[in-house]
């Protein structure tokens, strides 16, 4: 799959679903719209991921020195079951 920008790959997952949630397809399609889906997905989780890394929190301590420090996301138990 070509690469391409995260809120075109998003809005092509989501109107996947809507065409999912809508029944009316054919299994041969349902189940190419699915896989299609999933290859979003996990390309929409990568570019997620990797824009986290590149993002820096700025604090300061008690002294007012600005200090940088990678980003963190807390993940639930049911993020890590992917």
């Amino acid at each position: 799959m070509a690469k391409i920008k995260f809120e075109n790959a998003l809005k092509e997952l989501e109107d996947i679903v809507v065409r999912l949630e809508n029944g009316d397809l054919p299994l041969d399609e349902t189940l190419a719209a699915y896989e299609n889906g999933i290859k979003l997905y996990k390309q929409c989780i990568a570019m997620l991921e990797n824009a986290e890394k590149k993002i820096q929190v700025m604090t300061k301590d008690e002294n007012g020195v600005l200090h940088t420090r990678d980003f963190e996301i807390k993940t639930t138990k049911s993020d890590d079951s992917n």
